[in-house]
């Protein structure tokens, strides 16, 4: 009868380390902060620094007015951009359990501390019944695309922009 306990025990204590439990935020990784902290000061220098080489880093270093407007908004309106989530400080940061994270790209939601209170499920729930992400895209959260580049991890999407970007010498999307 001991040795049906103790396998018993063992046994349930493995299956309540397997359940995964809905993610805890964590603080921005260094390269992270440095691509937001660009954002924040609107500095499009520090951004273009912090960014993949491509067509997105082409049309931020050009002024693309879409993508100006998509990080910093318009005409003093900053609900839905980057800026807006970013400006909302403390950030709860999630690696995005829907995007495989590996040695060349990595996924994270972002939320202003204050919205993931709002909208995550009660610690403890399982991640099955409730996986990230939580709330409404651009209005709770966002997510924000890193890639590793030879200078290090470097964000590649402008967190979230979707919009086809034009070359500026061949036209080309």
């Amino acid at each position: 009868m001991r040795k049906i306990a103790t396998g018993l025990i063992a046994t349930l204590t493995l299956s309540a380390c397997a359940t995964e439990t809905v993610p805890v935020c964590r603080a921005p990784a260094a390269h992270e902060m440095a691509a937001f902290s660009a954002i924040v000061s609107h500095n499009q220098a520090a951004l273009a620094d912090a960014t993949a080489a491509g067509p997105l880093r082409n049309a931020l270093t050009s002024g693309d007015p879409a993508v100006r407007s998509h990080l910093w908004g318009s005409q003093g309106i900053t609900q839905g951009t980057v800026i807006g989530m970013l400006s909302r400080p403390p950030l709860c940061i999630l690696d995005d359990p829907a995007a495989e994270a590996n040695d060349a790209t990595r996924q994270v939601l972002v939320y202003p501390q204050h919205n993931f209170d709002r909208v995550a499920p009660a610690p403890g729930t399982p991640l099955a019944e409730a996986p990230p992400p939580y709330g409404v895209s651009r209005r709770d959260y966002m997510t924000c695309r890193f890639e590793q580049t030879a200078a290090g991890w470097k964000l590649s999407d402008l967190c979230g922009y979707t919009r086809p970007v034009t070359s500026p010498a061949t036209g080309a999307r």
